[in-house]
């Protein structure tokens, strides 16, 4: 078994779509709101404040929750699973990053160019990945004692991660938090139009989801 592979499928990720919001005139820009709206979005799937500041329908603010959920979804296809397992891990994606927790705190003006720092408080998600390869590892070497010699590669390789599967769907319903963490974050803008910056996005990521043990 290679964890090597299933350590590049884990590799989570907050896009970072390029969406950005316009301030219409001599409008102020809600630097706070848009960040908040666009976490809600990425993580929850909640588009109406999102809509509200970025000006998106429904419908892209959908395919823009979607678009981000395909991103992290890049590493199974080369993995090559059944679509079913497939179509499972993408619930799974979308069921642990729903459990996200964090609050937007303050958002202030930056003097020296035209954007804004935003403050995020992120309690990180633990334990999904707390000794997950030494379990994954013991599950699936009890499993290789009932297969038949003429077990094909695709098969143990479908063992594996239907295994690691049902080991992160155990551990989801059961997820705890480190001690809140204050993440800072840059809103730029140009000609009135703001966009988070793929560190913000990167920062926001990292703080969201304790991948040690993997």
């Amino acid at each position: 078994m290679k964890m090597t592979k299933m350590k590049k499928v884990f590799v989570t990720c907050l896009a970072g779509i390029m969406v950005m919001a316009t301030v219409a005139g001599c409008g102020k820009f809600d630097a706070a709101g848009y960040v908040t709206a666009c976490l809600d979005l990425l993580t929850k799937g909640e588009t109406e404040q999102y809509m509200k500041l970025t000006d998106r329908t429904k419908e892209q603010a959908e395919q823009d929750y979607e678009d981000n959920i395909d991103s992290m979804m890049e590493g199974m296809g080369e993995v090559g699973l059944s679509d079913e397992l497939t179509e499972n891990y993408r619930t799974l994606y979308k069921d642990i990053y729903k459990k996200a927790k964090y609050t937007v705190t303050g958002a202030e003006k930056m003097k020296d160019k035209d954007g804004y720092t935003v403050t995020v408080e992120v309690e990180q998600m633990t334990g999904l990945f707390d000794g997950l390869e030494d379990e994954v590892t013991n599950r699936v070497m009890e499993e290789m004692a009932n297969l038949t010699p003429d077990t094909t590669e695709d098969e143990i390789n479908e063992l594996v991660f239907q295994t690691m599967y049902d080991v992160l769907q155990e551990r989801v319903d059961a997820i705890s938090y480190n001690d809140p963490q204050t993440v800072t974050v840059e809103v730029l803008g140009e000609d009135g139009v703001y966009s988070i910056t793929d560190d913000g996005y990167t920062d926001l990521d990292d703080a969201l989801i304790d991948t040690a043990g993997m």
